[in-house]
């Protein structure tokens, strides 16, 4: 759910070209990958125990892959593509499965997708017109991950019991809101960003 912007998504300006792609990290980002349909699954069907324990592994995933990249020196090329496609791909099997069951308007996941489809066909332009570095995501759309991941905690919640219906809800709205907010500001902040590297270009 994370926007994009030129850099390093798991730290690329330190990545050790002589570590091979088979490494502790990069199979903790591909189990993310893995658990992202089986929670959407799992979720339409109203298994909210085991939706919620492949959505929290899934989560730990993210926070463990980037921390033994750097503990273990297993900063890798693919790490650094796979990384920011696995937390998209989570995002969007999470938001899908929250509006499949009624819980957010189809409008976020369509919002959030498509920007991300925008996204990486621009970044795709900016390879081919400069070979640019792949992109990483930016404040704004960490922001918008946190918001957005806030809000499946919260509708889980609601769903296991664990959290009042009524009193979730309104909460769950309110980061969904706030999350398709960073996610517009975002947008914008991307855009401006493509625009300034293509009219370099022209200048050049």
């Amino acid at each position: 759910m994370g926007g994009l912007e030129p850099g390093a998504g798991r730290d690329r300006a330190v990545i050790d070209p002589g570590v091979g792609p088979f490494t502790l990290a990069n199979g903790l980002t591909a189990l993310r990958i893995v658990l992202a349909p089986v929670f959407l699954v799992l979720y339409v069907k109203g298994d909210s125990l085991r939706a919620l324990a492949a959505f929290a592994a899934a989560a730990a995933s993210d926070l463990l892959d980037g921390l033994v990249a750097r503990a273990l020196n297993q900063r890798t090329w693919l790490g650094a593509i796979l990384d920011p496609i696995a937390d998209k791909f989570l995002a969007a099997c999470a938001l899908l499965a929250l509006t499949w069951t009624g819980h957010l308007p189809a409008w976020l996941p369509a919002l959030v997708i498509g920007r991300d489809a925008v996204l990486v066909a621009g970044a795709a332009l900016l390879k081919w017109l400069r070979n640019a570095q792949p992109l990483a995501p930016t404040r704004i759309g960490k922001y918008a991950t946190f918001a957005l991941a806030v809000a499946v905690i919260l509708a889980l919640a609601g769903d296991y019991g664990a959290v009042p219906r009524p009193l979730a809800d309104p909460y769950l709205v309110a980061f969904a809101l706030l999350g398709a907010t960073c996610v517009v500001l975002s947008f914008l902040q991307y855009g401006l960003f493509f625009f300034r590297v293509l009219r370099a270009e022209r200048v050049a």
